[in-house]
C-alpha cells in the first residue's frame, strides 16, 4: 500500500509541512512566486544556509536539493551522499551572491 494511502499519512505530511514553515523557514523570504508547488519553499543561497543551520540541531535530514535560475531553469540536483550537512552547505555556498538563484529541498522530519 503506498504511503499516501495509509491512514494518517496525510496528517503526518501536513504536520511536517507546518513544522518546516513555522520553524525551519520562519522569518526567511520564500522566493516561490508560484512557479512551483506552494508546498515547496524556495530560498536564496544565503537564506538556504540558514535553513541548513536550523535543520542540523533539529535532526531534520536534507535528502536532496534542487537549484534553479530565475525560478524556472533547473541548474543542478544533488542527492545527499551522507547524513551530514556539509555537502548542502558547500552547494549553497557555491551559489552565494547570485540573486537569480533559488534553492529548494526535500526533507526528512523526525
Amino acid at each position: 500500500m503506498p504511503a499516501c494511502d495509509r491512514p494518517g499519512s496525510q496528517v503526518k505530511f501536513d504536520e511536517e509541512h507546518r513544522f518546516l514553515r513555522e520553524v525551519v523557514y520562519a522569518g526567511l523570504g520564500d522566493l516561490n512566486t508560484g512557479f512551483d508547488s506552494p508546498l515547496i519553499g524556495h530560498f536564496s543561497p544565503e537564506d538556504f544556509l540558514v535553513v541548513i543551520d536550523r535543520c542540523e540541531p533539529l535532526h531534520v535530514r536534507i535528502i536532496g536539493i534542487e537549484v534553479f535560475a530565475a525560478g524556472r531553469d533547473l541548474l543542478e540536483v544533488k542527492i545527499s551522499p551522507e547524513d551530514e550537512y556539509e555537502w548542502a552547505r558547500r552547494l549553497a555556498q557555491r551559489y552565494q551572491g547570485r540573486s537569480y538563484v533559488t534553492l529548494c529541498a526535500t526533507f526528512c522530519v523526525p
